[in-house]
């Protein structure tokens, strides 16, 4: 599927949210789009004021969508201080940018999405 649009990208998050999906994994490069990908969830969901959580890890909205970013994460023990296997249950949506280590949390729920840059567009792979 080709994205040229955020009306484009956020009718895709439609879709998925109408398949009942509620947990996804981003596997894209750097500045394609993750946490615009977040941000039309949230938009769908009625959440706003959504930031990349790069730097802080995690994210935590209206106590109803958690937006977790491994990017900085480099170590087994490095992950499994910050609590994810715990938490990642007490929400309804969940979106983690960059996954790693996933046989800590990874369930047939969770919907792997992959985003490619091509020129103006972008491509995407769903597993």
């Amino acid at each position: 599927m080709k994205i040229k649009t955020i009306d484009e990208l956020s009718d895709f998050v439609k879709q998925l949210l109408d398949k009942g999906y509620k947990k996804f994994l981003l596997k894209w490069d750097l500045w394609v789009g993750k946490t615009e990908f977040t941000k039309q969830l949230a938009k769908h969901l009625w959440i706003k004021n959504i930031s990349s959580p790069t730097y802080t890890y995690i994210n935590i909205y209206d106590d109803k969508l958690l937006h977790w970013d491994f990017y900085r994460i480099e170590t087994e023990q490095e992950f499994l201080n910050l609590w994810i296997v715990d938490e990642i249950e007490n929400y309804d949506y969940v979106v983690i940018e960059w996954p790693k280590f996933e046989n800590y949390y990874i369930d047939d729920d969770f919907v792997k999405i992959t985003i490619k840059k091509e020129k103006d567009y972008r491509i995407i792979d769903i597993e």
